[in-house]
Order: C-alpha cells, then structure tokens, then sequence
C-alpha cells in the first residue's frame, strides 16, 4: 500500500482565480454561456448553480481511478483514489450548463473543488450529445503532479479504494456513487463496474 508523508499542497487562490480567467480567456463559445463535463463526482454532486444537464460523450479521454485523494476520501497514510481523464478513448457523462448571469457564483466554487491542487487542468473539449457537438471544460489530469498515480497494479487499485477513508467517507463509496448514477443515466462503465466488483468483495475498513 502506497502512503505520503503530509497532505498535498492546496493551491492559493490567487492561483486558483488566475487559472480561471485563464480558462474563460480561451473560451470557444460565444453565447456566454459555459458547459462543464462531469465524468466523476460531478455526475451526483453538482453543488453549483446549473440550467441544464444533458448526457454527453467526449472523444479522446477516458476515465482512470489515476488521482491519489489524502483528504476527502483518504489520508496521507492511506490514500484512496478518485477519478481522472487520462487520452486516449471514450467517456461517457454529463453536460452541464451554467448561465452567463450564475458564472460568478458557480466557477469559484468549481475551482475551490476541483482545482484545490494541481492534479487537474481545465481543458476545453468537444462533446457531443443530442446529435450535436457543444464545447465544455472538463478538468482533465495532470501527470506532473505529485497526485497522479502512474502505473499502479489492479490489485492496488482495489485494496486502495476498498480500505481507504477520509473526512467525506470510504473511498469505496465514493466508486459506488459514480457506479448507480452511470447506470441510472444508462451508462454501462465496465471499467468502473468491474472495480466495485472486485471492492465490494473485499472487506471495509474499521
């Protein structure tokens, strides 16, 4: 099992505010409008004010239990891990749109989320959904960081997600959320499902 001396190092707004205006500065839409594509805890736990959300596939990525969490669903001694977009494949989700007017309200606390250290970089990409082709954020990984896990074996994989445990519960639960949301939207992952297989035989952490 994989375990870190201390907590990874928080962002500081001021970075967390500058990556923003990046972000926003390389917009390819013109309506104002901005649509962010949730593949993981996005898909149901969008805590931020949005207008729509529609299904939606991205070409060119796809899902990897790839991040290292030592907070919200682990600790330093015991990391769990959480989804990223690794290139490379298909990923099937969500579009969510937030209107010009909530943009204010809606991306700093996406930022504060997802951005709270460097494992992810907004990316635009294309998504298509409804028979059209729409352009969205979505918080791709970063390999660079300390947080990516690089080459981990399924069996650490599992053991990680099965017995670690942070301040917003088992990383087990975390997976099985993403799993019933997949699959109440009509997204078959056998990625994902597969591992909440593999986790649920396993036994929990005290």
């Amino acid at each position: 099992m994989r375990a870190f001396t201390e907590l990874f190092a928080p962002l500081t707004e001021q970075a967390r505010q500058r990556s923003r205006e990046a972000a926003l500065a390389g917009t390819p839409q013109s309506t104002g409008d901005v649509w962010i594509f949730g593949y993981g805890s996005l898909l149901w736990d969008a805590s931020f004010p949005h207008q729509e959300a529609r299904t939606a596939r991205l070409i060119g990525w796809h899902r990897s239990m790839c991040v290292w969490t030592a907070l919200a669903r682990g600790t330093p001694d015991l990391p769990g891990l959480s989804l990223g977009l690794l290139r490379g494949g298909a990923c099937d989700g969500i579009a969510l749109r937030i209107a010009a007017g909530d943009l204010d309200a809606a991306l700093p606390v996406i930022w504060q989320r997802e951005m709270w250290t460097d494992i992810y970089e907004p990316t635009w990409v294309s998504l298509a959904t409804n028979g059209v082709s729409l352009s969205a954020l979505a918080f791709t990984v970063n390999e660079a960081s300390r947080q990516f896990t690089g080459d981990l074996t399924l069996d650490q994989i599992i053991a990680h997600i099965a017995m670690a445990k942070g301040e917003r519960g088992p990383c087990r639960e975390y997976l099985a959320n993403t799993v019933i949301k997949l699959q109440a939207m009509g997204i078959a992952d056998s990625y994902l499902e597969d591992l909440q297989d593999a986790v649920t035989a396993r036994p929990r952490a005290d």
